[in-house]
């Protein structure tokens, strides 16, 4: 027995000596290196994908944002699409009144400029037969009037609010009273005096010195004097215009048809 033993490991021993021996020895050490090549790349594939898994998720999270910014922008684009569809209607519905409006205004216009100067005519007429006050400042007044109206290059609207204009003017003239101070033909004489002009009631005047008073008759067309029974009527009128007396009730003559007082 204890021989087989001694045998045995006797074979053993040559079994490593061998040259077999030594190759399967190094056949260990080679899969051990193998394994530990493995090992190191199955690492390393672990890192890379968790690597790739924590920029996949921070992309993820980008674009989920990302999305959300965009559907919020949709929404947004809606709400505007939305909007200035209805603006569009509106502004077409304007632009077709504003396009009535003009068609309308060329009609009007085109009745508008002769009236125009129809009543630019009654204006100069009416200067022309009205009391004689300010005479030349209104003749100058429609004169330029009437060059605006023969403009070429004055629109419609130009020339209506200068008519407008003028007529207000003229229009203001028939209220209130003024008193001025000028020379008048007397008698074959200027002679200073004030005259009082109540509205487009009638015109009176009255020298300096208080002696003489007047009117002037439209009938014709010239200053008359006045009987003295009117004298002091007038000198009140003209204190009232002056502010020197309280207004009260003064009689004084105004044109009749024959003219007279």
């Amino acid at each position: 027995m204890k021989q087989k033993i001694l045998l045995f490991f006797l074979l053993v021993f040559l079994l490593v000596l061998s040259p077999g021996g030594v190759s399967l020895q190094a056949s260990s050490s080679a899969s051990r290196r193998e394994i530990g090549q493995t090992v190191a790349a199955t690492v390393t594939v672990q890192q890379d994908t968790e690597r790739n898994r924590r920029e996949w998720l921070t992309e993820k999270q980008q674009l989920q944002a990302d999305i959300h910014a965009l559907e919020l922008e949709s929404r947004l684009l809606s709400v505007r699409v939305r909007r200035l569809k209805e603006y569009r209607s509106q502004r077409l519905e304007e632009i077709a009144r504003l396009r009535a409006g003009l068609e309308e205004m060329k009609a009007i216009g085109l009745e508008l400029d002769p009236y125009l100067d129809e009543l630019t005519g009654r204006l100069e007429e009416l200067v022309a037969h009205d009391l004689p006050f300010d005479r030349q400042e209104r003749e100058l007044r429609l004169r330029q009037l009437r060059d605006e109206l023969n403009r070429y290059d004055c629109r419609l609207a130009e020339k209506l609010r200068r008519v407008a204009e003028v007529l207000k003017i003229e229009a203001g003239f028939g209220r209130g009273f003024e008193v001025s101070e000028e020379d008048l033909l007397l008698d074959g004489a200027a002679t200073t005096v004030q005259v009082l002009r109540l509205g487009r009631v009638g015109l009176y005047y009255l020298t300096l010195d208080g002696e003489q008073a007047g009117w002037f008759n439209r009938t014709t067309g010239h200053w008359e004097a006045l009987p003295r029974t009117y004298h002091e009527a007038v000198k009140e009128a003209l204190r009232m215009a002056l502010k020197q007396r309280a207004f009260d009730l003064v009689r004084l003559p105004v044109s009749a048809g024959g003219g007279q007082p």
